[in-house]
């Protein structure tokens, strides 16, 4: 994560994402039952920061929301597009710019960043070839491994809209958010230092921290999807040398004003008490 990238995430940001999704949830109306958020949206709303010298949660820049979908749901979704366009979203275009794309859409606000809005699907909808599948008319979800997990340990949380009664958000449990998290980060293409940041945020936080975590990992040990997750993330966290433990500590440093050694040690010993 480059220096100048840290004033794009911001609590003004992170605060404006989450009315904006309270009132997508609106929008969406009955089709909110089959909605999860996942993504970096998530920590904020799932643990607390106990942490002193970290005074806000670094943010995200964007909503993921992952939907729960069977084929014969496909007319339930039928407006979903149109729903969309009413709250002021269009398709996003390619880098190249010359095609729009069904799965991931924007929102242009004066005065403010775009807000993006990308749809999530499990990835076991065949042909398995494809990476993208049809949930309704010019709309699709990208498929990702382990989405299934969210629909099966999710958690709800309340946000407070303004005049208006509360909206409850589904939400994934720790272990889904940190197998999705893993498996975003195992991407090399697409590797980000955020979802770094936010395997090694929500372990310190949850609960009474990583002791918790292993707890919870206990009723996941027949999983294989899981034990690939963990399993990866075990390397990630490893020491001070390896890639993850460099873009979280990169990231307490910078943003937070840790000194190198106390960052390192903020990160390598809670991810090391998993596996105890």
């Amino acid at each position: 994560m480059r220096k100048k990238e840290f004033d794009e995430y911001s609590p003004e940001h992170l605060n404006r994402l989450k009315k904006l999704l309270s009132d997508i949830y609106l929008g969406l109306g009955k089709l909110s039952e089959n909605i999860y958020l996942v993504g970096g949206l998530v920590p904020d709303l799932l643990v607390r920061n106990k942490l002193s010298y970290i005074k806000e949660y670094l943010g995200t820049l964007d909503i993921d929301l992952a939907v729960k979908f069977a084929v014969n749901y496909k007319n339930k979704f039928r407006d979903l597009y149109g729903k969309l366009r009413s709250m002021g979203f269009e398709k996003q275009k390619t880098a190249d710019g010359k095609d729009a794309m069904s799965h991931s859409f924007i929102k242009y606000e004066g005065g403010f960043k775009p807000i993006v809005l990308d749809l999530l699907i499990d990835d076991k909808f065949p042909p398995k070839v494809d990476r993208l599948k049809e949930i309704a008319h010019n709309v699709d979800a990208v498929k990702f491994k382990g989405v299934y997990l969210v629909f099966e340990d999710f958690v709800v949380r309340r946000i407070v809209k303004k005049n208006h009664e509360d909206i409850e958000i589904k939400i994934p449990n720790i272990i889904p958010f940190l197998t999705l998290k893993a498996f975003a980060y195992m991407d090399e293409d697409n590797r980000a230092a955020k979802d770094a940041f936010d395997i090694w945020y929500t372990v310190v936080n949850f609960k009474t921290g990583p002791d918790s975590v292993r707890k919870e990992l206990l009723r996941y040990k027949t999983n294989h999807d899981v034990a690939d997750a963990f399993g990866a993330m075990r390397k990630l966290f490893e020491d001070e040398a390896s890639i993850a433990v460099k873009d979280v500590r990169n990231i307490l440093v910078l943003r937070y004003g840790l000194n190198i050694a106390l960052a390192n040690r903020e990160i390598i010993y809670p991810m090391r008490r998993l596996w105890l």
